[in-house]
């Protein structure tokens, strides 16, 4: 029961929805969901993020105990809709704020499910290991979610993740944006665009680069597939935004193709910025 809990909610299916799927499934595939059913059986599931158990009753969102949730989903009310950084009660959100003013970034817009620090700090991190395409999903959920009203009322036509260089592909069995792409792509039924962008040039790690560095060494880093992309709005999606260099270099490379608006998803933001 706790699997299928847990597979239902990642997935986004309903019961008929389920029902339906089970009846199409290969019975290979068949064998090996009742297969990790029992695995989840004999060993019950513990939170994604810290060894407390998962109680059967946890059916919202059921990879993560009650403290972490409620940590992972506690996010700041009043935030900047240009970057995400939270701002003082007095501040106007749709304007910008004094962290992204003078950035002049080319993305529209920030969605995003809360700060990069504690538990969404520790999260974001497993989540980019091999084994962290579980952990990208569940995220995913929470920010679909926590801002399913602010992304209902826009119309996407793609879900692009941030691409990596081919290079570190080759070496990375999972890649955290891509997987987070794919999700919010199935939660939101919009068609996902790994054929879009282009990362053009390798670039250093960013973790211990300056934000000056960062954006020099993201300036010109991506390149737009597709040459025509007149008029369309773009769901740019990263796991993490830290100075917003890395997505500010994306959206000028979409906006350069013809997207009339670009509009990033992320788990966290990490200010300040400056």
């Amino acid at each position: 029961m706790q699997y299928c809990r847990r597979r239902n909610r990642l997935l986004g299916l309903n019961h008929g929805q389920l029902m339906l799927k089970t009846q199409t499934s290969s019975f290979p595939t068949l064998l090996r969901s009742l297969g990790r059913a029992a695995v989840e059986f004999i060993y019950p599931p513990t939170c994604l993020l810290c060894p407390t158990g998962i109680s059967e009753e946890a059916d919202q969102h059921p990879d993560f105990c009650s403290g972490c949730l409620n940590k992972l989903t506690t996010v700041i009310a009043n935030a900047c809709l240009r970057c995400g950084a939270p701002v003082g009660p007095f501040t106007i959100a749709s304007d910008h704020c004094i962290l992204c003013k003078r950035e002049g970034f080319a993305f529209d817009e920030v969605i995003r499910l809360n700060l990069y620090r504690d538990e969404t700090r520790v999260a974001c991190l497993r989540a980019k290991n091999p084994s962290g395409a579980l952990l990208a999903k569940t995220l995913v959920n929470l920010l679909v979610d926590a801002q399913q009203i602010r992304l209902s009322q826009q119309t996407f036509d793609a879900i692009v993740p941030v691409p990596e260089h081919w290079l570190k592909r080759l070496v990375r069995s999972q890649y955290a944006a891509e997987t987070m792409a794919r999700q919010i792509a199935t939660r939101l039924k919009v068609r996902l665009a790994t054929d879009i962008l282009a990362k053009a040039r390798w670039t250093p790690k960013q973790a211990k680069s300056s934000p000056v560095q960062r954006r020099q060494q993201q300036q010109d880093a991506f390149r737009a597939v597709k040459s025509s992309l007149q008029g369309q709005s773009i769901l740019l999606v990263d796991d993490i935004l830290t100075t917003g260099a890395t997505a500010d270099a994306a959206a000028k490379a979409l906006k350069r193709a013809g997207a009339k608006r670009v509009v990033v998803a992320v788990v966290a933001v990490s200010p300040p910025r400056v």
